[in-house]
């Protein structure tokens, strides 16, 4: 009897080991700047930590503050920055890939919400491999830079 028990024990440890490593994507630190209450439009920033060996693609976001929910770039046009929509953002095995202000980010648009200085609120992200991951956007003041730009990780 005490064999079979082991044995289930064992056998439970292992799933639980399994399931907690089989998480290859790895979210860190999001944010939002905070916006006037009469805005209709954020942006959220946040790191992808891809801990697998294969690569990924953030392939859709999408959070109940917003109707719309799209993945845009910042692109320089003989000196005049503009934000363009992409259709997915990769991320490389065992890479960061860092959502950033001037940079890759998440937009928001037709607000049915919005956020204020230091609540948070919802965004899914989905991937091609790892599927959904939902995580809470933290808010910050207007003149919050995201200063931790690269977060260090042992891949």
């Amino acid at each position: 009897m005490s064999k079979v028990i082991i044995a289930l024990l064992t056998t439970a440890i292992l799933s639980i080991s399994t399931a907690v490593t089989a998480k290859t994507i790895e979210i860190a630190h999001p944010w939002s700047k905070a916006v006037p209450p009469t805005s209709n439009v954020a942006a959220a920033f946040l790191s992808i930590i891809n801990h697998s060996n294969v690569d990924d693609t953030l392939i859709a976001a999408r959070s109940p503050i917003a109707e719309i929910v799209e993945l845009h770039t910042h692109t320089n046009n003989n000196g005049l920055m503009q934000m363009r929509q992409v259709k997915a953002i990769d991320v490389a095995a065992e890479q960061q890939q860092q959502l950033v202000p001037g940079g890759l980010h998440v937009m928001l648009f037709n607000l049915t919400e919005v956020p204020s200085i230091d609540s948070q609120f919802p965004l899914t992200l989905t991937f091609k491999h790892a599927g959904e991951i939902t995580v809470n956007v933290a808010v910050k003041s207007a003149t919050y830079s995201g200063n931790n730009k690269y977060i260090p990780h042992d891949m």
